[in-house]
């Protein structure tokens, strides 16, 4: 079966979308974040608030269903040159099924399609399967994301050229 992608635009869907991302971010990242930092995290960037602002900037956000099955999400953004992969999670049991690869090579397409030349993103610099994940796919590190308001991301960026 293969996933279908739903566009996240009303507020029914953006609240699913906030649920979702506080269940799998706190399962992915409670292995580098304290209870309490993760909880302010989730609240400063995957929460409904946080999410309708980031719609009401051009970012473009699915929720991932495998029938009728909320699998995941994954969000985007257009830029001058590229195509900005700023969210994608799956949960547990969803991984290492080509999902995310599908949907990668899908966000490639549609930066083509747009006439941008590259896809990026950033990877927690922990993250080493997801790293490994983007590197398989022809990504390429191009080393520590800058800090946002003096907070260090511990991101690294990750690219690929079309």
């Amino acid at each position: 079966m293969k996933p279908d992608y739903k566009l996240v635009a009303k507020a029914k869907y953006i609240h699913m979308t906030a649920d979702l991302a506080s269940e799998i971010w706190h399962e992915v990242y409670k292995r580098y974040f304290p209870a309490k930092q993760l909880d302010a995290l989730v609240e400063s960037f995957q929460s409904a608030d946080a999410i309708e602002e980031d719609i009401d900037n051009d970012v473009n956000y699915f929720l991932v269903f495998l029938g009728s099955q909320l699998i995941g999400y994954f969000a985007w953004k257009m830029e001058n040159t590229s195509l900005h992969l700023l969210h994608l999670y799956l949960k547990p049991a969803y991984r290492g099924k080509a999902i995310g690869r599908d949907i990668v090579a899908s966000c490639e397409r549609l930066a083509r399609g747009e006439g941008r030349g590259r896809v990026w993103c950033g990877v927690n610099a922990k993250a080493l399967p997801v790293q490994q994940f983007f590197k398989a796919r022809g990504y390429r590190s191009l080393g520590p994301a800058e800090s946002e308001g003096g907070i260090d991301r511990n991101e690294l960026i990750f690219e690929r050229m079309l």
